[in-house]
């Protein structure tokens, strides 16, 4: 009876063992699934999502002639004229689109459609705004920054301006247009007034 009693005990632990394997992986497998994710799981804790918002979420505090008419200076630029100058031939060719639109490719939207971020937008050169647009924010340059605002550079803009352009982008001439970093911001300056504190 009791080696019965044995024989029964060592085959019931057997088969719970069995049981927890089987269905699953075993433990050391589970282990290197495990540690597999752990870069993908970094790699998502240190690439903040930000996001692109759209040129209407930064109209409010950047028009007008107090705010620096900033989005009506841009309006006047070749940034935002930049999709309908690709032509119809041309809005669907990806080689054109990630220049000529904002965030193609790259992040995602916030609510938007590709044909609300077309042109070169404010984000395109300042960085996706999903973070930082708020007032409070804004109002904090090192917290912008952190919450992805962007100085563009002469880098930023080498995105885009560069001799390997794509033809279409050379409007007939023999080579690519030559793109000096100096003379184009001179073309897009737009500034925020620094605000004044009122004399005591």
């Amino acid at each position: 009876m009791r080696i019965w009693s044995y024989v029964l005990a060592v085959a019931l632990i057997a088969a719970l063992g069995t049981a927890l394997v089987l269905p699953g992986l075993t433990s050391a497998q589970q282990a290197g699934k495990d540690a597999a994710k752990e870069p993908a799981k970094e790699a998502a804790k240190e690439a903040p999502a930000f996001k692109y918002v759209g040129v209407l979420a930064c109209r409010p505090c950047h028009q007008a002639e107090k705010n620096g008419k900033v989005y009506e200076t841009w309006t006047e630029t070749s940034h935002a004229k930049a999709f309908e100058k690709l032509g119809a031939a041309n809005q669907k060719n990806e080689a054109c689109l990630a220049c000529h639109t904002t965030g193609y490719g790259k992040a995602m939207f916030v609510g938007k459609t590709a044909a609300e971020l077309q042109g070169v937008q404010c984000e395109a050169c300042h960085g996706p705004g999903s973070d930082y647009r708020a007032l409070p924010v804004m109002k904090n340059l090192e917290q912008a920054k952190a919450k992805g605002l962007i100085a563009p550079t002469e880098k930023v803009c080498a995105n885009c301006h560069t001799a390997s352009i794509p033809k279409e982008c050379w409007a007939g001439a023999k080579e690519a247009p030559r793109f000096s970093f100096a003379v184009a911001v001179k073309k897009i300056e737009h500034h925020v007034p620094k605000k004044t504190e009122p004399a005591k």
